[in-house]
């Protein structure tokens, strides 16, 4: 039996769905939603002047870009964040990339750890006019190559379902291009170590470079908790 294709979308179908993504994006990082927060999607759709289905497939794809989550038989909710998750989720992480660089200036051969020295200087490029999520997107590709090195699966695991949950964050961190350069620099110095099979002095600079885009993480949702909680209402 053969299968039925799907449709493609039309272009004007495609562009109501980027410009809803683009529309409740910025009501998640204004957090005009308050955290854990149920989205209505026939309010929204409502709001946006449009109907469900281009909201309900731009909902889909914040939640995979971590904007959003999703629970089955319950919908689409706002992130539920505390200050202090934030910090906790970088601490984790700044842990597991701690202990995994160094375990990749062991174990990386020559070629790879050249593969992943290209891997930062394809991105190094990427300046202050480039798109704040391929940006996000590059900077997690490069610590994600980083600890691949380690060769400990459980490690990267460990990494990945960490990033699922700071993306958002990671995101509205390098809006910020005083972030985008201090994460520039900080990642030259740690790709230095590497090419030098420095851990121990890598695995120090990589703990401080998520140790300040914890910080600024938490400040940032500090100010959106209380931009919550302060706001006037409509």
């Amino acid at each position: 039996m053969q299968k039925t294709a799907k449709p493609k979308k039309t272009g004007r179908a495609a562009d109501s769905v980027e410009k809803v993504y683009d529309a409740v994006k910025e009501l998640a990082v204004e957090y005009r939603f308050k955290p854990g927060e149920r989205v209505n999607e026939v309010e929204l759709a409502t709001k946006l002047g449009v109907s469900r289905t281009p909201v309900r497939e731009a909902l889909n794809r914040l939640a995979r870009d971590g904007f959003m989550s999703f629970v089955p038989n319950r919908g689409f909710h706002a992130r539920d964040i505390t200050p202090e998750g934030v910090r906790e989720l970088y601490e984790l992480r700044a842990a597991i990339e701690r202990a995994a660089f160094r375990l990749a200036c062991e174990r990386g051969t020559d070629a790879e750890i050249g593969e992943t020295i290209a891997i930062w200087q394809n991105n190094s490029n990427l300046g202050p006019t480039t798109d704040w999520a391929a940006v996000a997107e590059a900077d997690e590709a490069f610590h994600i190559a980083i600890v691949t090195l380690s060769k400990n699966g459980r490690m990267l695991n460990a990494l990945e379902g960490v990033n699922s949950l700071i993306r958002f964050f990671r995101r509205i961190d390098l809006e910020s291009n005083r972030r985008r350069s201090g994460t520039y620099d900080e990642h030259a110095a740690i790709i230095e170590c590497l090419r030098r099979r420095d851990g121990d002095v890598g695995g120090e600079l990589i703990e401080r470079h998520i140790t300040l885009s914890s910080a600024h993480a938490v400040d940032v949702t500090k100010e959106g908790l209380a931009r919550i909680f302060f706001r006037r209402p409509d």
